[in-house]
């Protein structure tokens, strides 16, 4: 179900979306180029169809047992769609393998993103392969694994995709000797040094704290903030919201990371004191998990007494334990444009740098089906010892 509007308690419910194309009352247009903003994937061609996407692919290919008009159908609606036709391998024309560039394994995030890379990168007979770069070593807490990047070099990849930021970005593009690169859900500093597929924290922030004002939220925390520049540029983009509300004097940003350890320990911190917020946006679904704990901990009842919310709709945050509402980053389409971009450039596309912002939506579940606490409620005080 999608929505717009005001929002009252009474009006949400598990999985409902807002998606800031259909609502009026997004904060800011999302940005992007000329060049991504009106352009197909496959994806959107199977789904126009209701067909899968390895269908699709097939029909696309002149496979033999699809039926011809089927075939003329999908290519229509391919053209259509700007899906990039001039791209398309045959079965037997498979010409190499991208390389995943990805500073953490443990972020369900990043499953989605493969696989709309996948999906899209068989249409050009590439296959992909993740690849962790973060390596700890005794001088620096977080470095980037170059080895590993000039290995991948050497053994022949086609070019490199980026998911969120690396860390030494000047030594992981030396190590990638110049190959084909492009960043997913990277932050806006990039801009300008290779292509980017950028989600549009702006809105994604905007429809957070919107939906959380609406149903009477006034005193609003955001956990975030540390660990990478698109973390900052979300912390930001919050402050920005609440601004935009008249609400600036009572924002407050809890130092975090992306990892649920820190997103404990910052709610913790939220929850101690005289002024306690009555809602909580997180800068990832996991740190939101945190957060959640630390409620737990400190006797608050989610979302009666505290409203908790994510970024980026993971598996954790629809999982029936959390029933976390969260921002939906639209990672097929963030994963497939990055891909045909990469093919491009692989392919001798030499133009400008690419820049295009995903517009996201929200997907309201049971965390923040509440307003605030009545202004009665005794709040409690706990110790982080």
């Amino acid at each position: 179900m999608r929505f717009n509007g005001d929002m009252s308690s009474d009006a949400t419910s598990s999985d409902e979306s807002l998606d800031p194309a259909v609502d009026g009352g997004s904060p800011t247009d999302a940005g992007s180029s000329a060049a991504g903003e009106d352009r197909g994937t496959l994806s959107d061609v199977a789904n126009s169809l209701g067909i899968s996407s390895a269908v699709a692919l097939r029909a696309l290919r002149g496979a033999d047992e699809i039926k011809p008009q089927l075939a003329r159908r999908v290519r229509e609606t391919a053209e259509r769609l700007r899906f990039p036709l001039e791209e398309l391998s045959g079965e037997t024309e498979h010409r190499g393998v991208v390389a995943v560039l990805v500073n953490t394994m443990r972020n369900t995030w990043i499953s989605d993103l493969v696989r709309a890379i996948r999906i899209e990168l068989a249409a050009t007979g590439r296959t992909a392969v993740v690849v962790p770069t973060r390596r700890r070593i005794p001088e620096h807490p977080v470095a980037a694994d170059t080895d590993a990047i000039e290995d991948l070099v050497r053994l022949g990849v086609d070019g490199f995709l980026m998911i969120s930021d690396l860390a030494d970005m000047d030594h992981v593009l030396e190590a990638t000797a110049g190959r084909p690169f492009v960043g997913i859900g990277c932050s806006q500093s990039f801009t300008g040094q290779f292509d980017t597929v950028r989600i549009d924290d702006e809105v994604g922030q905007g429809l957070l704290v919107d939906h959380l004002v609406g149903l009477g939220h006034r005193e609003i925390a955001h956990v975030g903030g540390v660990g990478a520049a698109v973390a900052r540029e979300r912390a930001d983009a919050f402050s920005s919201a609440m601004a935009r509300h008249g609400l600036e004097d009572l924002t407050r940003v809890e130092p975090g990371d992306f990892t649920e350890q820190v997103g404990q320990t910052a709610g913790s911190m939220l929850l101690r004191g005289s002024r306690v917020p009555t809602a909580v946006t997180c800068a990832n679904d996991v740190t939101a998990v945190g957060v959640l704990s630390a409620a737990r901990d400190a006797g608050y009842s989610v979302p009666e007494e505290l409203s908790v919310a994510g970024y980026g709709n993971t598996s954790l945050a629809s999982s029936g334990v959390s029933q976390l509402t969260s921002v939906d980053p639209n990672s097929d389409r963030l994963g497939a444009l990055a891909a045909q971009f990469l093919v491009e450039r692989v392919s001798g596309h030499e133009g400008a740098t690419l820049d295009v912002a995903v517009a996201p939506s929200i997907v309201v579940r049971r965390t923040t089906s509440a307003g605030p606490r009545p202004e009665s409620t005794k709040r409690k005080r706990i110790s982080v010892d």
